[in-house]
């Protein structure tokens, strides 16, 4: 590691390979993951106490089609860590809390505070942790997000099972990830309850079902996007779109689809772009 220590002008002459180029600020070159994790209310289900309405929701399957991620340290100008495949991740399955690999790689020390990755349909995508049969329904379908399941209150149960291809990119999400001689991890979060929130923008919207249950128009239990797309909502007191054009119940869980995407649990992107 001598080569720390060199004057900056000579320490530039040196190839990117060498420790010059393998540190920022003094930091040491680390291993760092970018995981993918839907937290508990994908792999364990949104309980009654979280809906306004009383519902409680479990997820059999959410698959998410997630490319073109890069992890940019703190004053550097290009991306340390990228990779522009797209992998499906059923994030429905059980990861103990861990989430699931996207990519992994060493990168030079920093704080690793500019994630950048985008959620869309692909024809080409490859497995990250789905099944062969749930990649082709993603690719054939050009679906950016697939979520099937059931919403039970008491007697009450409904299920679902829609796909998505809106596309939304992703962009300065601000990780807790450092780099210094360690590894560390940079955890794209995905946040279901998103899907089911009552407002377009509200900075607290509420968390409700009855509008979606309440579209089972043949009331044989089963939610479908006709059916969503059938409920105009420009009279509800709830389900506000503020300038967005959307008058449908399906065209409203669509837009939120482009809301659900995190860094490090909480955390937030500068720019979410809905494509």
């Amino acid at each position: 590691m001598k080569f720390r220590f060199l004057p900056a002008a000579l320490c530039a002459l040196v190839l990117a390979a060498s420790a010059c180029g393998d540190n920022i600020g003094g930091s040491l070159p680390g291993t760092l993951d970018i995981q993918i994790y839907g937290e508990s209310f994908i792999e364990e289900g949104i309980p009654a106490d979280v809906f306004a309405d009383g519902w409680s929701l479990r997820f059999d399957s959410f698959l998410v089609s997630v490319g073109e991620v890069s992890a940019t340290a703190a004053g550097a100008d290009t991306p340390a860590l990228e990779d522009d495949t797209y992998r499906i991740f059923d994030l429905a399955q059980s990861s103990s809390g861990a989430g699931f690999l996207v990519l992994s790689g060493r990168v030079p020390g920093g704080a690793y505070d500019d994630i950048a990755y985008r959620i869309a349909g692909s024809s080409s995508s490859v497995a990250g942790n789905a099944a062969a049969a749930d990649v082709a329904l993603m690719n054939e379908s050009g679906y950016a997000i697939y979520v099937e399941g059931q919403a039970t209150r008491g007697d009450e149960r409904r299920t679902f099972a829609w796909g998505f291809t809106t596309a939304t990119t992703y962009r300065h999400c601000r990780s807790v990830a450092a780099i210094d001689g360690n590894g560390a991890s940079s955890v794209l979060t995905i946040h279901a309850d998103h899907l089911f929130y009552d407002d377009l923008v509200s900075e607290e919207p509420s968390v409700r079902f009855d509008a979606l249950a309440s579209a089972d128009g043949d009331d044989d239990s089963d939610i479908t996007t006709d059916e969503l797309s059938a409920v105009d909502i420009t009279g509800f007191e709830r389900y506000q779109v503020g300038s967005f054009d959307v008058t449908d119940l399906w065209t409203f869980v669509d837009h939120q689809t482009s809301t659900v995407g995190h860094i490090d649990g909480e955390g937030h992107c500068e720019l979410a772009v809905r494509d």
